[in-house]
C-alpha cells in the first residue's frame, strides 16, 4: 500500500512537473488595411531634434571655451514648421517662440563670461514652452542646463 501511494505520487509529480506548451495563432494579413497609417515625424519635432542636437554641441563648445560660430538660420522655421498635433499652435505659441528665437541668438551677441547663463535662458525658455504642450521632452532638454 505504501509502495502504491508512493508511486502515486510520483506519477502527479512527474505529470505535475511538466509543462504545458501553448501554440500561439500569428495572424498573417495578405492586405494592408484602409487605415492603416504609417508614422511619419513632423516638420516640429524634426526641427526640435535638430535643435537639441545643434544645442548640445553649442553647450559643449561653452563649457570648453571654444568658439560657437554663428546663430543657426535654421532655428527661425520654428515659426513655420508644422506641428505633429495642430492644436499645439495655440494663441501663445508665437510669444514662447519668439522667446526663444531672441534667447537663443542672444548667446552669439554676448561676452563669452555671459555665455553659460544666457544659455541656460535658452533653455529655461524651451521647457517654459514644453510644460504647456508637449511635455515628453523635458527630461531630454534639461540635461542640457549648464551647472
Amino acid at each position: 500500500m505504501r509502495n502504491s501511494f508512493l508511486v502515486f505520487s510520483l506519477f502527479l509529480l512527474i505529470i505535475g512537473c511538466q509543462s504545458k506548451e501553448e501554440k500561439k495563432q500569428i495572424k498573417i494579413v495578405s492586405k494592408i488595411p484602409l487605415n492603416f497609417q504609417m508614422y511619419k515625424t513632423s516638420e516640429m519635432a524634426e526641427l526640435m531634434r535638430a535643435m537639441l542636437s545643434e544645442n548640445k554641441k553649442l553647450r559643449e563648445s561653452i563649457i570648453t571655451g571654444d568658439s560657437i560660430g554663428d546663430f543657426n538660420k535654421a532655428f527661425l522655421e520654428i515659426h513655420t514648421a508644422k506641428f505633429t498635433d495642430s492644436s499645439d499652435f495655440d494663441a501663445t505659441y508665437p510669444t514662447f517662440a519668439n522667446h526663444f528665437i531672441e534667447m537663443q541668438k542672444g548667446i552669439f551677441t554676448i561676452e563669452k563670461v555671459d555665455r553659460k547663463d544666457q544659455f541656460n535662458k535658452v533653455v529655461q525658455a524651451c521647457i517654459a514652452c514644453h510644460k504647456d504642450r508637449c511635455t515628453g521632452p523635458i527630461p531630454r532638454i534639461e540635461k542640457l542646463l549648464i551647472p
